[in-house]
């Protein structure tokens, strides 16, 4: 880990007294469902030097949320690819985050008080052109019967991906 730059970053970052910090990092191992003892180090390091929010990317799947109310950190480890080639599983499903960021007007602090997500899949199917839906409006349009919808496997992939977001997710 470099922590000099890290540090470095997270000094001029403090130096202009933001209300609020989200870092956006590129980081993990790719195509793996769990984040690393590097992340997490990584991850202390910013939230001591004044970070409250992180939001991953780079592992091309789903990985853990953390949210600690109490000592308001949020944590995305990775949030998935949002439009991907889908060619290895797990690529294919991503969720789309969005933060409750609360001002104490008192105080003057802010924080992240509360979260949602929205979950995506990537349809590939022959013939088809590729799309990204939102899984539970394509699950609930494939139950209905409704024309256009998503073929048997790909409805099954789709309950598959979303038991996995939860998992991952959900975690509130």
């Amino acid at each position: 880990v470099a922590r000099d730059k890290i540090n470095g970053i997270m000094k001029n970052v403090r130096s202009a007294e933001p209300d609020y910090v989200i870092a956006l990092l590129h980081w993990g191992s790719e195509y793996n469902d769990e984040y690393s003892g590097t992340q997490e180090e990584i991850r202390e390091l910013m939230f001591a030097g004044g970070v409250d929010a992180i939001v991953g990317t780079h592992s091309h799947r789903v990985q853990a949320v953390e949210f600690d109310r109490e000592a308001g950190t949020f944590t995305a480890y990775s949030l998935g690819d949002f439009f991907g080639d889908a060619q290895r599983a797990g690529s294919e499903y991503s969720v789309v985050l969005d933060l409750e960021i609360t001002k104490n007007n008192e105080t003057g602090e802010a924080s992240v008080t509360g979260y949602t997500y929205t979950p995506l899949f990537s349809v590939v199917e022959e013939g088809k052109p590729t799309r990204v839906v939102r899984i539970h409006e394509a699950i609930a349009a494939y139950e209905a019967k409704h024309m256009n919808s998503v073929s048997a496997d790909t409805y099954k992939r789709m309950l598959y991906a979303l038991q996995r977001i939860e998992a991952r997710v959900a975690g509130k």
